[in-house]
């Protein structure tokens, strides 16, 4: 190549990078006098800050300057100083702290703002609280005889405690009405609640109403025992988790048509909380209409990336009953090829659930079951609740592998018969139903999940897998081994969310395939009322260190952020919003994200904290990363888009000075999307 040609390369690509930074800074130039040409001034100057720039050094500025949209320079005051014109808007941040807009990359966007329905807002209530409460949504709503009664946000972890006149939920709803059909939708997404009335209205796969009952359960609906709560007569006890709130055919509770006019409201609720970017981790393609037409509107002020769910019963062949994945796929194509020239909304994922939850519910008698699938078998626990004190204890467990739960098991038809389940709780101290052995189930079935994520990484799409037990988490972990080797880098960024309980070994593969883990880090606290449904059917807890026991499995391994990460895999935030509560709550994610600590002295694994540098990665670039934006957002740097939040208190400061916890009282003053004001803290 001759020196004429080099530079015309070298100009080429001077030019070309130039363009591939839309806003690239102008070059000064060397002038007669040798001085160099002015710069031109900002549209904004955002001056006198704590500027967190999350770039690859952790970069501290104290100013940013925005053009067009994008961050064109950072640096410190008076260096940027020299950039104000005459037009130039200034925002004197006064010390404050900023950050790169948060990235939420799981989150349901459509259940953030409250709708207008009877809802218990998570509440923990006891039965009898809970039937005045509803009585009153009856007497507001007024439901004509045989309309649903459907209650939103119903805290199924906590609370709940049965009475002698209301020994189960069932019985609950049944005191709040006889003539209308109601179900309680849990505010985790997966659990819920009906009554008598509802569980009557249940259809056979040939459309006919033949009642969810102990008898039809045996029969017609034996692949639901696993999730259906029974009482001691061997009949529903109300609960209903999963696939099984289908049987009774209830309202949608994510109806767009109902839903989709919410989206101003649910823009404002994510620039309260800095947020500029997410993730919705399970949208049905009827919103996508909604979404479109509010880009449109020129008001959408934040960046989408939608993991599409689609049900694989909804397209199961009713003769083979193989399902159709190329029907499928073709959706998702389909609806990626409409939005490629969307700058907002990203169709580009798609969510597998690998299984359900790892909470049960031990004031059923007997008690229900988790159903999140898991490697070794849960335990069966013996509970005691006093009423007068609203206390709950383990008292023991069921040996399932005795010679007498081996018989028992053998002849369990025997004890649908009331007399006999009571003759047997008489004699041994509980019910025969304790004598079940339960790994769990599966939601997506394994082969449909291993060719489903073969497909969809071929065609290049995003892959996003609930797991939560860890079983679970195996199956997704081999799913994607197919298609991700370690040492790859994961091109696609696929995804795996929640991981409540991961195996040492499956935590190792994570890292290596470079895998992006969506972690729920306000769940990962001790919480004891909470854990009780969830601890003693993982492992004993009548020790000396009860619930918590630092060397048990299921403390060992409870949220594995840390270790996951030393391995390479790389932590990103997802509130999950609204399952547990409708805010995102970014930091009060963070804040236990960093302590692993709840309002009491117990930790829940502490080890697995993150830092605070970590852990604003994870809601910032590492989040950009996930959702295939990091050139666009993520980090403070020269060419990106000026998404920016701007807070009340340094959050860095806080966890080096000890204070980590009040992380959590941290408010959002200023958010700025593409350069533009969207949210001011009165």
């Amino acid at each position: 190549m001759n020196r004429h040609t080099r530079l015309t390369a070298l100009l080429l690509f001077s030019i070309l990078t130039c363009l591939t930074l839309t806003a690239c800074q102008k070059s000064p130039t060397a002038s007669g006098s040798g001085k160099a040409a002015a710069v031109e001034p900002a549209d904004l100057l955002l001056i006198n800050g704590y500027v967190y720039t999350a770039d690859q050094n952790n970069t501290i500025a104290d100013a940013v300057a925005v053009n067009d949209g994008r961050i064109s320079a950072v640096g410190s005051t008076e260096e940027l100083q020299a950039r104000k014109g005459p037009d130039t808007q200034v925002i004197d941040l006064a010390g404050r702290m900023m950050l790169p807009g948060l990235e939420d990359a799981h989150i349901h966007i459509f259940g953030i703002v409250e709708p207008d329905a009877c809802s218990l807002h998570s509440k923990a209530m006891s039965l009898e609280e809970m039937v005045p409460y509803l009585q009153d949504c009856i007497k507001r709503y007024h439901p004509d005889k045989g309309q649903w009664l459907t209650v939103e946000m119903w805290n199924f972890a906590e609370g709940n405690q049965t009475s002698a006149q209301l020994p189960s939920l069932r019985a609950a709803l049944d005191a709040v009405s006889a003539d209308n059909p109601i179900i309680l939708w849990g505010n985790d997404g997966h659990h819920g609640a009906v009554n008598s009335a509802a569980l009557a209205l249940a259809t056979d796969p040939d459309g006919k109403v033949v009642g969810l009952t102990g008898a039809t359960l045996a029969t017609t609906f034996k692949d639901y025992r696993d999730l259906v709560g029974m009482d001691d007569k061997g009949e529903p006890s109300g609960g209903l988790n999963e696939q099984a709130r289908a049987l009774v055919s209830p309202p949608s509770r994510r109806d767009a048509k109902s839903l989709g006019p919410l989206l101003p409201a649910i823009g404002e609720e994510l620039a309260r909380n800095g947020i500029t970017s997410v993730q919705d981790a399970a949208l049905d393609p009827s919103f996508l209409p909604y979404l479109k037409e509010f880009e449109a509107s020129g008001n959408m002020h934040f960046r989408i990336q939608v993991a599409t769910r689609l049900d694989p019963l909804d397209f199961k062949d009713p003769l083979t009953g193989e399902v159709r994945i190329d029907d499928m796929m073709k959706i998702l194509e389909d609806d990626r090829v409409a939005f490629k020239d969307s700058k907002l909304i990203h169709p580009r994922a798609a969510k597998i659930f690998a299984d359900g939850v790892l909470e049960g519910n031990p004031y059923s008698d007997p008690p229900t079951l988790p159903n999140a699938a898991v490697l070794k078998p849960y335990l069966q626990p013996r509970f005691h609740f006093d009423a007068d004190s609203g206390k709950l204890d383990v008292l023991g467990y069921v040996d399932t592998h005795s010679a007498l739960c081996q018989e028992t098991r053998d002849r369990m038809a025997d004890y649908d018969d009331q007399k006999a389940a009571k003759a047997f709780r008489a004699e041994h101290g509980f019910h025969p139903a304790q004598c079940i052995i339960s790994f769990g189930v599966l939601r997506d079935q394994e082969p449909f999940i291993n060719e489903y994520v073969k497909r969809l990484d071929a065609a290049g799409f995003t892959i996003h897998i609930h797991a939560i037990g860890d079983r679970a988490v195996r199956v997704a972990v081999d799913a994607l081994s197919q298609v991700v080797k370690p040492g790859s880098g994961n091109p696609h960024r696929h995804t795996i969310a929640h991981l409540q309980l991961v195996s040492p070994g499956d935590q190792e593969r994570i890292g290596a395939m470079h895998l992006y883990l969506a972690w729920t880090y306000a769940w990962a606290l001790a919480l004891p009322e909470y854990d009780m449904t969830v601890m003693p059917f993982l492992g004993d807890v009548t020790g000396p260190e009860g619930l918590y026991d630092p060397d048990s499995y299921r403390m060992k391994n409870s949220y594995p952020v840390h270790s996951t990460m030393e391995f390479g895999a790389v932590p990103v935030a997802g509130s999950d919003a609204p399952v547990d509560d409708r805010s995102p709550r970014p930091f009060i994610n963070m804040a236990v994200g960093v302590t692993r600590q709840g309002a009491d002295e117990h930790k829940l694994n502490a080890a697995q904290a993150l830092n605070i540098d970590q852990m604003i990665h994870a809601y910032t670039i590492n989040g950009a990363h996930a959702l295939s934006q990091e050139n666009l957002t993520g980090s403070i740097e020269v060419g990106k888009q000026a998404d920016l939040a701007v807070l009340n208190q340094n959050i860095v400061n806080l966890y080096h000075d000890g204070k980590a916890q009040d992380i959590a009282k941290t408010r959002v003053d200023l958010t700025l999307f593409n350069g533009q004001v969207v949210y001011r803290r009165e």
